[in-house]
C-alpha cells in the first residue's frame, strides 16, 4: 500500500474503534472463498462489520483510538467484527462462526464497552441478552404489578356491582 492509502485505512480503521463499543478479533487460516462470501453475508445479515485488517495497521489505529491494549491479539491473519448498535451482536456472531467453520477460525479477543475482553471469555459474552430482550423484560417486570392490581381492583368492582344488583333484588321484594 502507498504511503497515503495506509494513512487513510488507519483514520477509517480508528473511526470505526471509535465509534463502535464491541470489537472481536478472530483468527482465520485457508478459508476457500466461497465460504468466506458466505460469513460475509452472514455477518452482515446481523448488523456487524467485518474488516480483514493488516495488524500494522490495526495497531496504529487502535493506539489512537484509545483501545491499545487490542494489540495484543492482532498476530497473524485477522478478521475484525465490528458493532454497530447492540453491542453483544458481534459475539454472538464470533461464536456462531468458530461453531460453523471451526477449522478456519479461532477468537482471540475483543473490546466490550472499552474494557479487554480476552478470548475466554467472549463465548459468555455472547450468551448475555440482546437490548430488545433486556427491555421486554423490563417492560414485563413493570407490567407484572400493574396487571396484579388492575385485576384485584377489577375483583373489587365485580364485587360491588353483585352487592348492588343484591340490593336492588332486596329492594324490589319490598317495595
Amino acid at each position: 500500500m502507498v504511503r497515503p492509502e495506509k494513512a487513510r485505512a488507519v483514520e477509517e480503521l480508528r473511526e470505526k474503534f471509535a465509534r463502535s463499543r464491541t470489537v472481536v478479533i478472530l483468527g482465520f487460516q485457508g478459508i476457500p472463498g466461497e465460504e468466506m462470501t458466505a460469513l460475509r453475508r452472514l455477518v452482515r445479515s446481523r448488523g456487524v462489520e467485518l474488516k480483514v485488517v493488516k495488524n500494522t495497521l490495526a495497531r496504529r489505529a487502535a493506539q489512537e483510538a484509545g483501545v491499545a491494549e487490542l494489540a495484543q491479539f492482532l498476530r497473524g491473519p485477522n478478521l475484525v467484527l465490528i458493532g454497530r448498535d447492540d453491542p453483544t451482536v458481534p459475539f454472538k456472531v464470533a461464536a456462531e462462526v468458530v461453531q460453523k467453520y471451526p477449522n478456519y477460525f479461532q477468537v482471540r479477543g475483543g473490546v466490550f464497552a472499552g474494557e479487554l475482553v480476552p478470548a475466554a471469555e467472549v463465548q459468555w459474552y455472547a450468551t448475555l441478552p440482546s437490548r430488545e430482550e433486556l427491555l421486554a423484560r423490563l417492560c414485563g417486570a413493570m407490567l407484572g404489578p400493574v396487571q396484579g392490581l388492575a385485576f384485584v381492583l377489577s375483583g373489587l368492582l365485580r364485587k360491588l356491582v353483585v352487592a348492588l344488583g343484591e340490593v336492588q333484588k332486596l329492594k324490589e321484594k319490598e317495595g
